[in-house]
């Protein structure tokens, strides 16, 4: 087997070659927008053009490269190749190259928030409260609605991901804070006046953002996979943690959770999504399931259910490749904690 991964830059591609890899023999070709990417995992790597400056550019690249290298399989690792792939699919099904991508206009959807939380909305999905805002002046008309300053809330751009933008308000935090050590993502915490400083400060702009509660309870990656809107595999991660809002948590447990099963099938219906969705979901404190984020495209933590026998890299492959699921049958709950990688501790 022959397999492209985008994005291999990524801080999490060597674990999923890894994954990959413990199960089935081939070929990985990496590819990057950065000539200079450490990819001595890979057998083979490609610096490619920047999608973002010419996207047919790299669109045509990436069937050269895939044609001269028979590819048989592109797994994107990022949300930009993902919306991509997505658009000109017809180009890639031309040449029989396999990628766990969904429709575009259902990856148009994913990818911008706001567009999602409402199209969720109006097909019967809760999600909770939220609301659109595009100015500093709209976020303080607004917070009242969320019951600010009694409870906390959230508020983060519409496409975004790794926690860039994400403000959490909260009026007992007089300074503003940031939560994680790079500040150029610009996540932190404070109360709206310490907010407002340091958009001022920064002189960073309100735009294409959503307001939404804020909630302190259990939080769970969940990686699904899906034939045609029907859930064949979910795997439900609860985050233990310090810091939310870090791309890189304490730790996990491995768990199986109905409630969420069922809440995530209900939304792949809906979105029709044909192999891979990763979701974010909190149980709020009235003890029901609700997305804060979703992905559809491998996650970073996707290599996570390693250490148990569950992998998920493979078991996506076999669903693009028609072949027979793993049976998975997760017993009791599984404690994971990242050290170097993903090992089991209890």
């Amino acid at each position: 087997m022959r397999i492209l991964i985008t994005c291999i830059g990524g801080f999490y591609s060597y674990d999923l070659v890894r994954a990959i890899r413990l199960r089935k023999k081939c070929f990985i070709l990496g590819i990057d927008t950065n000539p200079d990417t450490n990819a001595f995992f890979v057998n083979q790597f490609i610096s490619v053009p920047d999608p973002n400056k010419n996207e047919l550019n790299f669109i045509n690249t990436l069937i050269k490269i895939c044609k001269k290298f028979r590819i048989k399989i592109i797994l994107p690792g990022s949300d930009k190749e993902t919306l991509l792939i997505s658009k000109y699919l017809a180009k890639f099904k031309k040449f029989k190259i396999l990628t766990p991508v969904s429709d575009f206009n259902i990856v148009k959807i994913i990818n911008d928030k706001f567009k999602l939380f409402k199209f969720l909305s109006n097909s019967g999905i809760d999600v909770g409260k939220f609301q659109k805002i595009n100015s500093l002046k709209e976020l303080k008309k607004y917070l009242s609605r969320f019951e600010y300053p009694s409870k906390k809330v959230i508020i983060k751009p519409t496409s975004s991901s790794g926690s860039r933008g994400v403000l959490i308000l909260d009026k007992n935090i007089k300074k503003f804070r940031y939560l994680l050590k790079d500040q150029s993502r610009f996540c932190g915490i404070g109360s709206i006046n310490a907010i407002e400083k340091e958009l001022v400060l920064k002189k960073y702009k309100i735009r294409n953002y959503m307001i939404m509660p804020y909630h302190e309870n259990e939080t769970y990656d969940v990686d699904c996979l899906a034939k045609k809107g029907e859930l064949k595999l979910c795997i439900p991660r609860l985050r233990i943690y310090k810091n939310p809002l870090s791309p890189i948590n304490e730790g996990c447990q491995i768990t199986n959770r109905k409630i969420i099963n069922n809440y995530c099938s209900k939304i792949l219906k809906k979105l029709k999504i044909d192999s891979i969705c990763d979701f974010d979901i909190v149980i709020r404190a009235d003890k029901k399931p609700q997305i804060l984020d979703v992905g559809c495209r491998l996650s970073g933590s996707s290599t996570a259910s390693l250490p148990i026998g569950i992998n998920v890299p493979y078991n996506l492959i076999k669903i693009l490749t028609k072949k027979k699921l793993d049976k998975i049958n997760i017993d009791k709950d599984r404690l994971v904690f990242p050290k170097s990688r993903y090992e089991l501790v209890r």
